[in-house]
């Protein structure tokens, strides 16, 4: 009877791992069309100042900024770090989105494990809308992340199993 209840338990794990792995793709994309949203209002917001700048500074928004910068009046001088953070915000935008907006489905993954931004994942999880794609990068996706909780699983309970097998014996683990 407990094995028939562990194996019971092991299959709705491998299920629920499965398709929280074929979720994975999906929030993937959401991010994406979040992260290029976001990209998008910062560049409009830059090109104000943008057109400023190539009406006064030959496009040069550096001396835009140096210029407010240089201004006796606190509220310019405030706004030229506005600028400047604009400025920053749209690249890192840009390049964020160019690294992670790749054909490679792998080197999708990596980007986004290795490089998310934390801000954009939190609101792309609170607005995320659940979608079962079925595509092979989803199921591929759910199996291996299924098929690594096993695994996972699998190494957990027989260390365990050894370790009271161990204690039953009389053998006493060896103390660090």
């Amino acid at each position: 009877m407990l094995t028939l209840i562990n194996t019971l338990i092991d299959r709705c794990m491998f299920t629920l791992m499965f398709i929280l792995g074929v979720q994975l793709p999906e929030f993937i994309n959401q991010y994406i069309q979040r992260l290029s949203g976001h990209l998008e209002e910062s560049k409009k917001q830059l090109l104000n100042y943008q057109s400023l700048a190539e009406q006064y500074f030959d496009g040069n928004i550096s001396l835009l900024i140096k210029q407010y910068k240089s201004n006796s009046d606190p509220i310019i001088v405030d706004s030229a770090s506005v600028i400047e953070q604009l400025v920053q915000r749209t690249h890192y935008l840009s390049t964020h989105l160019n690294a992670i907006n790749t054909e490679d489905y792998f080197q999708q993954l990596l980007q986004f494990a290795t490089q998310f931004d934390p801000q954009l994942v939190t609101k792309t999880a609170e607005f995320y809308q659940l979608a079962i794609p079925l595509n092979i990068n989803a199921l591929s996706t759910g199996a291996v992340i299924a098929a690594l909780f096993i695994v996972f699983n699998w190494c957990c309970s027989t260390c365990y199993k050894r370790y009271i097998k161990k204690q039953v014996n009389g053998i006493q683990p060896a103390k660090q």
